[in-house]
């Protein structure tokens, strides 16, 4: 191999003309594949689903509570949380309607979700002819007030009160709006439903910001409350808009720390130029051939891209360096050709290992990493070598003082770290990764205490399921028929309530520990992996099984 690649380089040096047309040439199509290549900042693209986890994570978030934004109103007077509700809901009537929905019916399709896990023990006493005619009775009474018409709708859904039950009681928020409001100790909640799901970011950015700036406005009429905005689709939009800035910093950061390492230890500007091209080089193959598999990438990926750069470099690096040592560039090449290209097969076959894994991120950036490497070592071979100098390299050196320790041989040090890694392995936990898929996500402290106080008095719709398995719906929806015939009301004036008792189901189960268990598998398969590629590929160049060990540990 080495003395084909000799023979390229003489032939390429005889025909400069022909080399320089055929990379212009082929930088035309790396250049429109990269720019054509677009980002998205789903964070569920690193988690392995398989294709019955997708569809469940699609029926999850095409459902209404998925696309559910709520306002947090947090004060203790309870007469100004109502006043601030009524000066938000002012200002967003002058929205389109038609994007901004508010409806009371869509959360009592979710009875089973805003139920305490505590009121199911009392479920029996509830179920009584003697509860049952009392709770009819007091909606009779609620519906006959002046002004309570928009309770109708509620008590059709909920005519049981099953939901005040739990100590979160509902009332009409105001006016003649289809809205509604959830009400604690200190809190309010409002819920405004996205026409664009929870995953939309772009159109949700939009959306929240213009949520953001209403509320801005009356909070700073209302200095005592607390008025702020959560839900899935504030979570979307603030770890899309994290996952930028911080694509954007390791980037940055990478980039500024490599060039500053570059400039002090390479006084000729010019070996810093050619540095940087071939890594540029490299990148662009790399999203070039990403583009060709996909037409959407992870930001994330590019992000972890990053440290590519670090990689990357070294391949010219090693060119460079070693110049200064050598009398002619071929000399160079020809010293230099087996380590680079071995230490590339290893990294790139490292990195194919991502191929296998079923998140498709990974599987990216699998793709993306080993032709970025591909790529840069190609530069470094057939290219690199007729833009450099003859001269040699001039480098200014990194001391690092090394004071060797007495009466000490080589030995003993391997000898300790080993046995230090031994004891590690036995005595390490079992379990070394979160497997708390939430914290996958970016979230404020404060978006996290919303997120947890909102959901206290949420099930997962789990005991629910559980008591109907063992209780007959027609025998309860039998019963309430027959005292609401003797307090007064129509055969289907509950019949919403009864449609959600006899045909609601829960949303398929993504399951956040099963997908916890196969991402640690994953991750497992991928250190063994590459522990096996190193170390064989460690044996092959050295030819001693010993060194090979010495060198892996």
């Amino acid at each position: 191999m080495k003395s084909q690649i000799l023979h390229i380089y003489d032939w390429l040096s005889a025909h400069r003309r022909w080399l320089w047309g055929s990379v212009t040439a082929l930088l035309v199509p790396l250049t429109v594949l990269a720019m054509a290549l677009h980002y998205d900042e789903d964070i569920m693209d690193f988690l392995p689903v398989t294709a019955e986890d997708r569809e469940a994570l699609q029926v999850a978030q095409s459902d209404e509570a998925a696309s559910r934004i709520v306002l947090i109103i947090e004060g203790d007077d309870e007469h100004e949380r109502n006043d601030a509700l009524y000066a938000v809901e002012d200002t967003l009537s002058t929205f389109d309607f038609r994007l901004l929905t508010f409806n009371l019916t869509d959360i009592y399709a979710r009875l089973p979700y805003l139920i305490a896990d505590s009121t199911y023990d009392r479920f029996d006493s509830l179920f009584t002819p003697e509860s049952i005619c009392a709770a009819l009775e007091r909606d009779r009474l609620i519906i006959s007030t002046p002004g309570a018409g928009a309770f109708a709708d509620a008590l059709t859904h909920d005519p049981l009160g099953l939901v005040q039950i739990s100590n979160v009681h509902t009332f009409r928020s105001c006016r003649q709006a289809k809205k509604s409001q959830i009400s604690n100790t200190n809190r309010s909640y409002a819920f405004v439903d996205s026409p664009y799901g929870s995953t939309e970011t772009k159109q949700n950015a939009l959306l929240i910001d213009s949520l953001t700036a209403i509320t801005n406005a009356v909070a700073a009429n209302y200095p005592q409350l607390s008025i702020r905005w959560i839900g899935a689709p504030v979570i979307a939009v603030g770890n899309a808009r994290r996952i930028k800035t911080d694509t954007m910093l390791c980037i940055a950061l990478s980039t500024v720390l490599i060039i500053a390492l570059l400039i002090y230890a390479f006084p000729r500007r010019r070996d810093i130029l050619l540095i940087l091209l071939a890594v540029s080089f490299g990148w662009l193959v790399g999203m070039a051939v990403l583009r060709l598999i996909t037409p959407t990438v992870s930001a994330v990926v590019i992000g972890i891209g990053s440290v590519l750069i670090g990689i990357a470099v070294n391949y010219p690096l090693h060119l460079l360096v070693h110049q200064r040592y050598t009398t002619s560039v071929r000399q160079t090449l020809d010293e230099v050709i087996s380590p680079l290209v071995v230490g590339n097969i290893t990294t790139v076959a490292a990195f194919l290992t991502l191929l296998p894994m079923q998140a498709v991120a990974l599987r990216h950036l699998g793709v993306f990493a080993a032709s970025m490497l591909v790529g840069t070592i190609l530069f470094c071979i057939f290219i690199l070598p007729h833009l450099m100098s003859a001269e040699p390299t001039p480098i200014r050196e990194i001391k690092i003082y090394n004071r060797r320790l007495p009466l000490i041989g080589y030995q003993i040090p391997i000898i300790i770290i080993t046995l230090a890694l031994a004891i590690y392995l036995f005595f390490c936990p079992s379990e070394l990764f979160d497997s708390n898929m939430s914290h996958i996500n970016y979230m404020t402290v404060e978006q996290r205490a919303d997120m947890a106080s909102f959901q206290l008095p949420d099930g997962d719709a789990s005991r629910w399921n559980d008591y109907w398995s063992t209780h007959s719906a027609d025998s309860v929806i039998a019963l309430i028929q027959h005292e609401a015939d003797r307090v007064g009301f129509t055969p289907d004036a509950f019949e919403p309530f009864y449609q959600m008792l006899r045909s609601w189901k829960p949303i398929p189960a993504f399951d956040f520990g099963t997908t916890a268990e196969r991402l640690t598998n994953d991750f497992n398969y991928i250190g063994l992996c590459c522990s096996l590629i190193v170390f064989i590929s460690l044996w092959l160049s050295f030819r001693s099984l010993w060194l090979a060990i010495i060198a892996f540990v």
